[in-house]
């Protein structure tokens, strides 16, 4: 029998290959056909002996025909992510974080990982990002949630805008009230928001700053229709910036200041609110 040691092939975002997935039954729920199987543990962790860490987390996915969902990629959505498998073919998977199981090391101990298909060191990144999302995302107050999603439907028409270029787009970043937690009320009381843009910096730069700078102007056109009223003066969210960044120049200084805006976002919810923990 198959025995589990430190020299384990496997490694975090391998794939198990489809007699695997069949031996191990593992089959996604909606989609058994196109069932995909992703390693979630970490590579230090798979190397422990089972008699230490006898499991395994793994994650059900399945495979999509197309090239993923734009507010699904860059791990902008914290709950769905749809990642490119690089190997004889292109393979676009779609993983959630309700989708995860455990096998037991010596169950997989026979077995090896798939080979043509494999995360480059890019989207693995990612999905190591992706995976720690779900613990460490940002949060907002529930009054400048409200009115960004409810009160104006602002959040909607970015989630609409980055969509098409979702693939060029790391993330859409916000600063409010310079990270201050201030509770505001009534139209008059405006939260102060500066928005960036991270766009990606390869394998085309010229396409992805321009798709940024295109979100850009539809975000500052939309919220001045929104909330610059006839006396020249902002209602409920003052939009002080936004801009086109490329990951290549923000600045570590400057991400620290920043929270992501995921594009499935649920506030917090708590009453009286808890501290904001930057992303």
């Amino acid at each position: 029998m198959a025995q589990w040691t430190r020299e384990t092939p496997w490694r975090q975002g391998h794939l198990l290959d489809p007699d695997t997935i069949k031996s191990l039954n593992l089959t996604h729920p909606t989609a058994p056909d196109d069932t995909v199987v992703v390693v979630a543990t970490h590579d230090c962790d798979l190397a422990q002996l089972p008699e230490g860490e006898p499991l395994i987390e793994v994650i059900v996915g399945r495979a999509i025909a197309t090239q993923g969902d734009g507010n699904c990629t860059h791990a902008k959505n914290a709950r769905k992510l749809h990642i490119e498998f690089e190997g004889g073919a292109s393979l676009w998977v779609e993983v959630e974080a309700t989708a995860k199981a455990t096998i037991a090391k010596t169950a997989l101990a026979p077995f090896e990982p798939q080979t043509n298909a494999q995360l480059s060191p890019e989207n693995k990144a990612i999905f190591q990002m992706w995976l720690a999302s779900r613990y460490r995302r940002s949060a907002f107050p529930d009054e400048f949630e409200r009115r960004l999603t409810k009160e104006t439907k602002l959040a909607e028409k970015i989630a609409k805008t980055v969509k098409p270029h979702g693939n060029l787009i790391t993330g859409v970043f916000f600063d409010v009230d310079d990270g201050q937690e201030v509770t505001r009320e009534g139209p008059e009381d405006t939260y102060k928001l500066d928005i960036i843009i991270l766009h990606t910096a390869d394998p085309d730069f010229a396409a992805a700053e321009a798709a940024a700078k295109d979100i850009v102007a539809v975000i500052k056109k939309a919220f001045k229709d929104k909330l610059f009223n006839a006396n020249k003066k902002w209602q409920h969210i003052e939009l002080h910036s936004c801009e086109a960044i490329s990951e290549s120049v923000l600045s570590y200084q400057l991400f620290k200041q920043l929270k992501r805006w995921r594009l499935e976002h649920i506030s917090l919810a708590a009453d009286p609110q808890q501290p904001v923990l930057a992303e």
